[in-house]
């Protein structure tokens, strides 16, 4: 859509990449087109220009924290002035640790959020105000210069002077992307030469060079308007946390990709330090970085090694973009001397000492950190990032972001398993524990004191989960910091491990080789675990004492689907002809799970679902009901199998058979039955999991009113069977195709199942 009036006038700031010759080439444009413009450049007065008023168009060459200001300016004098913001470029020789052409791309997130920062203080009859995507260009020209379709010009440098500043032609590309973004017009058709004189040698181009360049400018237009932000992200609506008085819940692992988003402090979730070696993203991971003594006990670097680029970190990576709350302005604070570089989505940057301020909008792409030099004496470490409304909080001592506090308020129990990275762990030793300094919690799970923390300020029960290779004094560690720093009237529930019979785990084949060389049977993993697991509560039993009784709950697991493994686990025949006591004598909570799926994912039931699919879509007037038939037949598959005749992981035979059969083992055992786990299990298996049409239908399907019925009957059946609480697995998790584990999805999400979940069965 075109802003022109009759005689628009344009003016031009900073210019510092291109110089003083594209506002006339972009007047000379205008003329061509027969549109009427006054096109003025100013750098040092701008203030004064604009506080004279008439001015219809505002060009904010780059990007700088003056934007605003000189918008706000704009718009003071002319309220519907409208305002550009031209996105720049780096260096063809960057020192970034990636390629120009993926910087370019890596790039425009930031920019994106800096005009939707700048976007969102305009005046009501204001137009958003848009980004003129320069950089773009110039990638789209590199791209087709790179494939011959462009004449004239065989490498991306026929349109540079030097690195960095555009010649001749990378002028004329310029303003044919000005003329585009400023009238909404294709520039396609306007002469190679729109001076009386070709301003230099180098712009002297033919009429098919014209034209190519013509054409990428009007393309990058075009996507640019395809993917314009116009405002910020908007703060999640207050929404009810958790009022079901017999649910508990399973905590997300802590990543940089985490929707879960549970701290203040946002590098307590960033991605392990990554060596670059030139050129490439990468090359040398994490592990040799420690191995080579590069890090400090708290994962900070001591130096930067040689032939590395720089090290780097991710946070606040792929968020989507309705995630809720984490939309705003950050500040970032380091302690000691080193080059420290902001790029991806950390938009409108300002650094001082010790610090640098930046605004994040949730999109594709990350916050990057690059460490490029550190001083030996007094390196660069002790990070945090912080939103600045919540400095203050962060300062005071407060740990954890409200909004995901506000969101599982009311939970009665917390299961850690992820929390303390339990599965494939290599922690034995006490003194290789996570620590509160830690510069990542995500590198080696969190500090025990993190998780009583947020157990004490939920009044949630904590559930831990020790790693099966820790060693006594480290499971001694986690007993007396619970026993002497968890809430009067909390009770702390631990279990050894998780899932040791899971073949996938590490853990699972440590056991069956500890068996086998205890016993010469390697399939008596699950006995093993059985006395390792007894040995660990037999340790939180001394440490607790006379307190075990109120304040302690010791858990043993087992394989749900597998009815009589438990036999292995609870009596360890193996164990017992030794002298040993059965590992049942040391528990009082015996834990299964509580998932179904009906084997949706399977390999012999997605043929049906696929005709189900193609019958639904084939009987949806629009998209939005595409799945209406095929999630009513689901549904009905997932309650009992009454679809296929198969009732096989369906609701019905959870609910019936093998949640009942363990119902009795506990009672018999004289164990309380508990879940650790539960809730939908519905996700592509093998194969399966790479078909995106599938994968879309199941996460429709995972979060539809369906989908919240058949968790209301879940949780009525489970409280028919014993009074503790329901777990569901996971608090807080985007959708994948490895599944859609999360009851919410960010933050500010709301759907049938987690009210299901938070509210409690209708007729429990």
């Amino acid at each position: 859509m075109s802003i022109l009036t009759l005689l628009t006038k344009i003016l031009f700031v900073g210019q510092s990449l291109v110089g003083p010759d594209l506002p006339p080439l972009v007047q000379a444009g205008l003329a061509a087109m027969a549109v009427q413009a006054e096109v003025r450049s100013s750098d040092s007065d701008a203030a004064s220009e604009l506080a004279r008023g008439g001015t219809d168009v505002l060009v904010l060459m780059g990007q700088s924290d003056a934007d605003t200001s000189l918008a706000a300016m704009a718009w003071a004098a002319n309220p519907q002035a409208q305002v550009f913001v031209t996105e720049s470029w780096p260096s063809l020789t960057t020192s970034s640790v990636l390629p120009w052409r993926e910087q370019l791309t890596a790039d425009l997130p930031g920019w994106q959020a800096a005009v939707a920062t700048t976007s969102a203080a305009r005046p009501p009859d204001a137009e958003p105000v848009r980004l003129i995507p320069a950089g773009q260009a110039l990638g789209l020209a590199a791209d087709a210069i790179a494939t011959q379709q462009v004449p004239g010009l065989k490498t991306l440098r026929d349109l540079f002077a030097d690195d960095i500043h555009p010649n001749g032609k990378g002028r004329y590309l310029l303003a044919m992307l000005h003329l585009a973004a400023i009238t909404g017009q294709s520039p396609e058709g306007l002469p190679p030469k729109l001076t009386r004189a070709w301003q230099s040698r180098d712009s002297v181009i033919g009429d098919a060079t014209a034209l190519a360049l013509q054409r990428i400018a009007w393309a990058a237009v075009q996507a640019q308007d395809a993917r314009q932000v116009t405002a910020p992200a908007p703060k999640p609506v207050a929404l009810a946390g958790v009022s079901n008085p017999a649910l508990a819940l399973g905590l997300a692992g802590i990543n940089d990709w985490s929707v879960q988003q549970p701290f203040l402090d946002v590098m307590k979730t960033a991605r392990p330090w990554v060596g670059h070696l030139p050129g490439q993203w990468g090359g040398m991971e994490n592990p040799s970085l420690v191995a080579g003594g590069w890090l400090d006990a708290a994962g900070w670097p001591k130096a930067v090694p040689p032939k590395v680029t720089g090290l780097a970190t991710l946070i606040l990576t792929d968020l989507p973009e309705d995630a809720g709350g984490v939309a705003g302005r950050y500040l970032l604070r380091y302690q000691g001397k080193g080059t420290l570089k902001l790029e991806g989505r950390a938009a409108d940057q300002q650094a001082a000492s010790g610090e640098i301020r930046f605004t994040y909008t949730p999109g594709e792409g990350a916050v990057i950190l690059t460490l490029t030099a550190t001083d030996a004496a007094d390196p660069l470490r002790g990070i945090t990032v912080v939103r600045e409304d919540r400095q203050a909080a962060f300062d005071a001592g407060a740990i954890f972001n409200p909004d995901w506090l506000d969101r599982i308020r009311g939970a009665r129990g917390l299961r850690f398993m992820d929390w303390m990275a339990t599965n494939d762990s290599t922690l034995a030793k006490l003194a290789d524990r996570p620590k509160p300094d830690d510069f990542t919690y995500a590198r080696n799970g969190v500090p025990v004191e993190v998780m009583l923390a947020l157990a004490n300020e939920l009044q949630a029960d904590p559930w831990f989960t020790l790693p099966h290779l820790a060693e006594d004094a480290l499971v001694r560690f986690y007993a007396e910091a619970a026993r002497d720093s968890l809430a009067p009237g909390l009770r702390a529930w631990v279990e050894y491990s998780n899932e040791v019979w899971n073949g996938q785990f590490a853990q699972s084949r440590w056991a069956a080789a500890q068996a086998k060389a205890r016993w010469g049977n390697d399939q008596a993993g699950v006995q093993f675990y059985g006395l390792r697991a007894a040995q660990v509560a037999e340790i939180w039993a001394q440490v607790f004492g006379a307190q075990a009784k109120d304040r302690l709950v010791r858990v043993i697991a087992t394989q749900t689907g597998w009815l009589g493994l438990e036999d292995q686990i609870l009596d360890a025949p193996l164990l017992v002809a030794e002298g040993g006591k059965p590992p049942v004598q040391s528990f009082d909570a015996y834990a299964v799970t509580g998932y179904f799926s009906a084997l949706l994912g399977s390999d012999f039931k997605t043929p049906q679902v696929r005709q189900w699919l193609a019958e639904s879509q084939g009987a949806a007037k629009d998209a939005k009901h595409r799945y209406d038939r095929a999630i009513a037949r689901a549904a009905a598959e997932l309650r009992d199998g009454s679809e296929t005749g198969d009732a096989s992981d369906s609701l019905a035979q959870v609910l019936g058979e093998v949640l009942p059969h363990h119902a009795a083992v506990a009672s018999a055992r004289g164990l309380r039955l508990v879940m650790y786990e539960g809730g939908s299990h519905v996700v592509g298996y093998g194969a399966e999991v790479e078909d995106a049409d599938l994968t879309a239908f199941f996460q429709a399907l995972n979060y539809s009113p369906e989908m919240g019925a058949l968790y209301d009957e879940l949780l009525a059946g489970w409280a028919r069977l014993t009074d503790a609480p329901f777990n569901g697995f996971v608090d807080v998790y985007r959708p994948t195709k490895w599944g859609s584990w999360g009851a919410l999805r960010h933050l500010g999400d709301d759907n049938p199942r987690w009210r299901a979940l938070a509210l409690g069965c209708s007729t429990c």
